[in-house]
């Protein structure tokens, strides 16, 4: 009886790798046909093919994720803080309180680049 459970679950994960998600021109998800998101310029692939583009599952169709045995790199460093606390200085002349994720420092107000 176990053999014939593994044997089925090894089957539906064959069946799941091979089935057919979509890609659109510019996302970083993969998606169901019937999901909100998929239009006329979106390609068909296969489950594998989204993994191996770095693609994660949509959260709104939600489709199957199937686990890649190797691991999956980040997209960002690990122990970094996605924010910082703004470089400039507030016209009272005391350091500006605001968080920014922007690479220089400053936060939109205080953006030298601007």
């Amino acid at each position: 009886m176990k053999n014939l459970q593994v044997f089925f679950l090894l089957l539906f994960a064959v069946a799941a790798q091979s089935q057919t998600v979509y890609k659109t021109p510019s996302g970083a998800k993969y998606h169901l046909e019937n999901c909100r998101t998929v239009n006329n310029v979106s390609k068909a692939i296969s489950i594998s093919d989204a993994l191996k583009l770095g693609l994660a599952p949509c959260k709104i169709c939600k489709p199957p994720l199937v686990q890649k045995t190797s691991t999956i790199a980040s997209k960002s460093a690990k122990g970094t803080a996605k924010t910082v606390q703004c470089k400039g200085n507030t016209k009272k002349g005391t350091r500006c309180k605001h968080r920014t994720s922007i690479g220089n420092g400053y936060c939109f107000q205080h953006n030298p680049d601007k």
